[in-house]
């Protein structure tokens, strides 16, 4: 490991560049986006407790819900009362996402022998799904430093897969506040409550495993806190139901397990595709209007359908394999089972952002792969070249933004809302909101 002095520069370099990154690349005309800022704004300008976070808007059959809690609201809206500009609440989220980045690539590091600690940082700071939602302002920019923190829970609290890396106690303990804080942003939590019973069933089981629910129960408490009052005003039955995103069966997304499985490996993998461009066309005339970006871009297109092949294949390797590979790979199946399974009674298409709350189980898992690859001396040698493009290009893409589709765009016009107290300035929540 680094050190302290050290790890304090990586920290505040990560932090700037994730900034730097959030700030041009937000999309202000996305009506998540909007919504997100807008939530937190409003309880900043009127002081109303935001009762409700996220809007679950079902654009397949025009469903609408809200999830209950206060938490999206607080964390946007907080950090105004710190320092009234527009980006406070963008510093915020870019520093538990700097900080949910150290914290993987501590836990890996741990986990996966033969790492620089370094190198880590800098491939998870620059991932694409690990970067582009986590660091502007939306309901999923807080699902990065929380997911991190639930699967450190999980796999410290579960005797098969715990290195023993912190107390038992500590575990459980973030598994309850990870899981409920992410409970308050995002419908994917589903995803994770498996993985919780599982490791409460295996810890009930032994003695004193009545200390484990109870760690669990108090680390949940904090976020819980924020959403009974949600409860205790509106009641149970009138609370917005998430009902409209069952189906009895979708037998698209049973066939869909061609599009599921290459989108869930990568989440760890330098996927390009997604994110300049919704078809082929449309991202070649991304790559064409920025020529200084088409060799690194075509380089990091290609080397990440790579990444998602290697990791797809060595699902099947045996030989040499560091400690902890074949638990991890197990548990990697199962859980892709669960999410594949899950698709079947959703109207929803197995999109990646959906189970985003998943990323940090797969990079785990992927980090084991590449330390299979890392034997061989020129490979690691294009690793290194491998991630210094990704950086490169991160910063360019950063930069090649319009700046009329970013939160630049509005700063003058939120920040006078923030002045004048305001929101109504900015936009309007949407009509159909308890708030």
């Amino acid at each position: 490991m680094p050190s302290r002095k050290k790890i304090i520069l990586l920290f505040l370099s990560l932090f700037l560049f994730r900034l730097f990154f959030g700030l041009c690349q937000s999309h202000w005309r996305d009506y998540d986006e909007k919504q997100s800022y807008l939530t937190g704004l409003k309880f900043y300008t009127t002081g109303a407790w935001p009762y409700f976070g996220p809007d679950a808007a079902g654009s397949e059959n025009s469903f609408y819900s809200q999830i209950p809690g206060a938490l999206e609201g607080l964390m946007i809206g907080l950090p105004l009362y710190v320092l009234p500009i527009p980006e406070t609440p963008f510093i915020l989220v870019n520093l538990l996402s700097a900080f949910g980045v150290l914290l993987l690539a501590w836990y890996i590091f741990m986990r996966v022998p033969g790492f620089s600690f370094t190198w880590l940082c800098l491939w998870i700071g620059i991932v694409p799904w690990g970067l582009h939602y986590p660091t502007h302002i939306s309901n999923m920019s807080y699902l990065f430093f929380s997911s991190i923190l639930f699967f450190i829970g999980f796999l410290e609290s579960v005797p098969t897969f715990s290195l023993k890396l912190i107390s038992l106690s500590r575990a459980n303990a973030l598994m309850g506040f990870s899981f409920f804080w992410i409970m308050q942003f995002h419908l994917s939590y589903v995803f994770l409550v498996p993985l919780a019973l599982f490791s409460l069933a295996v810890q009930l089981r032994k003695k004193g495993g009545l200390k484990s629910l109870f760690h669990f129960l108090l680390g949940s408490l904090i976020p819980l806190s924020f959403a009974i009052p949600t409860y205790l005003h509106y009641g149970f039955g009138r609370i917005n139901s998430h009902s409209g995103f069952v189906t009895v069966f979708n037998w698209d997304n049973v066939l869909n397990l061609y599009l599921l499985l290459p989108r869930f490996l990568s989440l760890a993998c330098f996927e390009l595709p997604s994110f300049i461009g919704a078809h082929t066309v449309d991202r070649l005339a991304f790559l064409n209007s920025h020529p200084w970006l088409w060799i690194p871009g075509a380089i990091l297109w290609i080397g990440g359908i790579a990444q998602a092949v290697i990791l797809l294949l060595f699902w099947f390797r045996r030989n040499q394999a560091p400690p902890g590979w074949r638990e991890i790979k197990w548990l990697f199946l199962m859980v892709f089972a669960v999410v594949y399974g899950s698709f079947w009674f959703t109207i929803k298409p197995p999109l990646s952002h959906i189970y985003l709350v998943l990323l940090p189980l797969v990079m785990i898992y992927s980090c084991y792969v590449w330390r299979f690859l890392g034997e061989n001396s020129r490979l690691r040698l294009w690793a290194k070249v491998f991630v210094l493009l990704g950086f490169l290009f991160q910063l360019g893409y950063a930069a090649a933004v319009p700046l009329d589709d970013s939160f630049s765009a509005q700063r003058n016009l939120v920040e006078k809302a923030i002045q004048e107290k305001n929101y109504h300035l900015v936009g309007e929540r949407d009509p159909r909101s308890l708030y």
